[in-house]
C-alpha cells in the first residue's frame, strides 16, 4: 500500500480529534504507526470503555469486540495478564494511570501483559511498573508471541523483572514509537539465571535455534529512548531486520546498546548514543548478522560501532520519508515534555487530544547545534582482517564516514588500491598487494575536533609466512660466551624463532638440554666433559635463514678446593658492581676472585657476616669466588655482566 494512501487511512480511522492533537504534538510525531507497522489500525471505529480494576481490564482485552480501552488510574497485577487469539483493540493509558506489579522473587508471578497469537492491537500511553530486575526466568512488563501488526506508541516502561519488553516467535510487522525505557530501581542479584545485573530491557528473537523467525521479526523503532539504568538489550536481535530512527541511547551503565544477534539485520539512522560503551555490537555465533549506523550522533562513546555488513536498507522494504529529526537534536526533542514516554494527553472515548505539556513542538530549532563527532562505518563483504598469499588479491571492502569533511588511510601493503570519494562519503579498498608482511592499517577522518579511527590488518604470507626467518636471543645478558667448572650447569639461555618451521642447534657439549615450545628453545643443564665447544644455532624451513653462534668453555676447578659448596655461605653475582658474600659462622676469611685460568683479581681478608667486595675493575666474565676459612677452602662460581 502507497506511503500516502496508509496515512491518510489512519486519519480518517482516528478522526478530527487525532489531526487537531497532531498539531499539539512534537512536529516530528506522525500520530501514526510507521514502516513494518503502518497498516496497524488497533480498535479504531469500536465500542469504547473505561477500565479501572483488574478484572475490568481483563474482560476488555480478551472481549472479541473491536474495542478502544482506556486505562484510569493505577492496576495492581498480581501475576501476568496473558491475552490470546485477539485483535482489533487499542489501549490507552488515561494520564496518571499505570499498570504495575510488585512480584519480583516469585517468577511465574512477575510481569505484567502477554500478548500471544494475536494481530492489530495498539498500545498508547501506558506506563507499565515493575518491581525491578531479577535475573530469575521471569516475565516482562510486555511481551508479543507470535503478533502480527502491533503498534506501541508513547509507553513508559520501569523496572522489568526480565525485561522491559520483549518480542518473539514469528511477531512481525511492528512498530515501537516515541516509548521510553529506564529502571529506576536497584538490580537484585543471586536469581536463578546468574546475572548479578538484569537490566537488559529488549530482546527482539528469543532464541538462535527458533529459525522460524527467518523472515519475520521486522520492526521498526521511532523516537524511543533508552535512558538511564538500562544496561543491555537495547535492543538485541535475532533474524530480525530491524530499522531504529531517531533514538536515544544515554544510560550510564550500559555494557552494550544495540547486539546484532543470530543473523539479525540492524539499520540504525539519525539516531544519538552519548555516553555508552558498544553503540552496536556482535552478538551473532553464526557471522551472518550485519549492522549500521548510519548519519548518527556520538559523544563519548567506547567500542563497537558496526557489524559486518549490512544488506538491509529500509528504504527497499518501506517509504522511509517521514519528517525525521537530525541526530544533533535528538536529545533535545526525545527529552521534553511532549518527548518519549507516556507524554500524551488522553481523553475517554476522544483517544489522543494532545501532549501532556500542553503542546507545541520542540524541534530545537532555536538552540545552537550540538557538533557531531565523526562515525566511521566498515562497508563491503570482505573483513577488516585478512590473510592471503602473495599474489592473491584481496576481498574488496570499504568504508563510509560522516560529519567530516575528508579521511586518510595509512598502512596497507603496496599493490592495494584506496578509493576515496568524497562527494559520497565513500572508501573503496581493493587489489592485489605486491609485498608480503603484516601490514596494519588505519583510517581516520580529518579535520575534526574528535575524530574518528578504524582499524584492521592485511597479512600477506610468502610460502606461508609473513617474513624473513628470525632468530632472537630471549634475554639480552644471557651468557652465549659462557665458561663453567666441570659439574657445574651453564646459565640457561634461550632463543625465540618466526617466520620458518623450526631450530636446529649443533656444537653443544653431553650434558647439555634442549628442548622447543612456544616457538622458542630452551638450552640449559651440567656438561660432562672438558673441553671449548663452539655451537652453531639455525633457523630451518622459512623463506631465509638465521644463524647465532656461541662457545661454552668447561674446564676443571683451577682453585684445587676441598668442596665446591657449603650451605653457611652465600655468594651473590655481581650487582651494580658489588659482590655480596654472608659467612654465617664467626671466622676470619680470606675472599678471592680468581680467573678461569687461575689468576687472581681481587684478594680481602675480613671476618665473619656481610662481606661487599668492590668489582668495579673486573672485565664482564665468569670467575671463580675462592673462600678460605680456618677449616676449609670453599669456591663459588660468580658472573659478572
Amino acid at each position: 500500500m502507497d506511503m500516502k494512501l496508509k496515512g491518510l487511512l489512519f486519519a480518517i480511522l482516528f478522526g478530527f480529534s487525532a489531526l487537531v492533537a497532531n498539531a499539539q504534538l512534537s512536529e516530528y510525531d506522525a500520530n501514526a504507526p510507521l514502516g513494518f507497522g503502518a497498516n496497524t489500525t488497533g480498535g479504531a471505529g469500536g465500542t469504547s470503555v473505561t477500565v479501572s480494576t483488574l478484572s475490568e481490564l481483563q474482560s476488555a482485552l480478551k472481549s472479541s469486540e473491536k474495542k478502544e480501552i482506556y486505562i484510569k488510574g493505577a492496576i495492581q497485577l498480581t501475576s501476568m495478564l496473558r491475552v490470546d487469539r485477539q485483535s482489533n483493540k487499542t489501549l490507552y493509558g488515561l494520564p496518571g494511570s499505570s499498570l504495575y506489579s510488585n512480584e519480583r522473587t516469585n517468577a511465574s508471578n512477575t510481569g505484567i501483559l502477554y500478548f500471544k497469537n494475536c494481530s492489530n492491537i495498539i498500545i498508547r500511553n501506558v506506563t507499565f511498573k515493575s518491581a525491578g530486575a531479577y535475573d530469575c526466568d521471569g516475565n516482562d512488563n510486555l511481551c508479543f508471541e507470535n503478533c502480527q501488526n502491533m503498534w506501541v506508541d508513547h509507553c513508559d516502561f520501569q523496572d522489568g523483572v526480565d525485561g522491559n519488553f520483549d518480542c518473539k516467535k514469528q511477531s512481525d510487522n511492528i512498530c515501537v514509537s516515541w516509548c521510553k525505557f529506564h529502571y529506576l530501581k536497584a538490580p537484585m542479584s543471586g536469581g536463578s539465571g546468574g546475572a548479578s545485573d538484569h537490566r537488559f530491557t529488549n530482546l527482539w528473537g528469543s532464541d538462535d535455534k527458533y529459525t522460524d523467525d527467518r523472515g519475520k521479526l521486522r520492526t521498526t523503532f521511532v523516537c524511543c529512548w533508552w535512558g538511564e539504568g538500562c544496561k543491555e538489550r537495547m535492543p538485541r536481535v535475532r533474524y530480525g531486520q530491524v530499522h531504529i530512527v531517531n533514538c536515544l541511547w544515554n544510560s550510564s551503565v550500559t555494557n552494550y546498546c544495540v547486539a546484532a544477534g543470530q543473523e539479525a539485520q540492524v539499520y540504525v539512522e539519525k539516531s544519538a548514543f552519548i555516553g555508552v560503551k558498544n553503540p552496536i555490537t556482535d552478538y551473532d555465533n553464526s557471522n551472518q548478522s550485519g549492522g549500521v549506523m548510519v548519519d548518527c550522533y556520538t559523544q563519548n562513546i567506547s567500542g563497537s560501532t558496526s557489524v559486518r555488513y549490512c544488506t538491509f536498507n529500509p528504504s527497499n522494504a518501506y517509504a522511509n520519508n517521514w519528517k525525521k529529526i537530525d541526530a544533533n537534536q535528538v536529545l533535545t526533542v526525545l527529552t521534553g515534555c511532549n518527548g518519549a514516554g507516556a507524554t500524551l494527553n488522553v481523553e475517554e472515548g476522544k483517544g489522543v487530544v494532545g501532549s501532556a505539556c500542553g503542546g507545541g513542538s520542540h524541534g530545537g530549532g532555536d538552540q545552537d547545534p550540538i557538533k557531531n563527532d565523526p562515525v566511521i562505518t566498515k562497508t563491503g563483504s570482505g573483513p577488516s582482517k585478512q590473510t592471503i598469499e602473495l599474489g592473491e588479491s584481496i576481498v574488496n571492502f570499504g568504508y563510509t564516514w560522516s560529519y567530516a569533511d575528508d579521511v586518510e588511510v595509512n598502512g596497507l601493503p603496496s599493490g592495494i588500491n584506496v578509493n576515496i570519494d568524497r562527494s559520497s562519503k565513500k572508501v573503496s579498498i581493493s587489489g592485489t598487494p605486491t609485498e608480503f608482511g603484516v601490514f596494519n592499517y588505519t583510517i581516520q577522518t580529518v579535520g575534526a575536533e574528535n575524530n574518528a579511527q578504524k582499524s584492521g590488518c592485511i597479512t600477506v604470507t610468502k610460502n606461508g609466512f609473513t617474513g624473513n626467518a628470525s632468530l632472537i636471543i630471549c634475554d639480552e645478558n644471557a651468557q652465549i660466551q659462557d665458561s663453567v667448572i666441570l659439574g657445574n650447569a651453564i646459565t640457561p639461555f634461550c632463543f625465540a624463532f618466526s617466520n620458518c618451521q623450526s631450530i636446529e642447534i649443533q656444537g653443544l657439549p653431553n650434558g647439555i638440554e634442549t628442548n622447543i615450545s612456544n616457538d622458542t628453545l630452551f638450552v640449559s643443564g651440567t656438561p660432562t666433559e672438558i673441553g671449548n665447544y663452539s655451537w652453531n644455532a639455525k633457523t630451518v624451513g622459512g623463506i631465509s635463514e638465521t644463524t647465532i653462534t656461541g662457545q661454552i668453555n668447561v674446564i676443571n676447578d683451577p682453585t684445587s678446593t676441598k668442596d665446591i659448596s657449603h650451605e653457611s655461605i652465600f655468594v651473590q653475582n655481581v650487582i651494580d658492581d658489588r659482590l655480596n658474600i654472608w659467612i654465617a659462622n664467626e671466622t676470619d676469611v680470606k675472599i678471592e676472585i680468581i680467573t678461569l685460568t687461575g689468576q687472581v683479581e681481587e684478594s680481602i681478608e675480613h671476618t665473619s657476616g656481610d662481606i661487599s667486595v668492590d668489582c668495579s675493575n673486573l672485565n664482564k666474565g665468569v670467575y671463580i669466588v675462592r673462600i678460605t676459612t680456618s677449616d676449609n677452602v670453599i669456591a663459588k662460581k660468580m658472573v659478572k655482566r
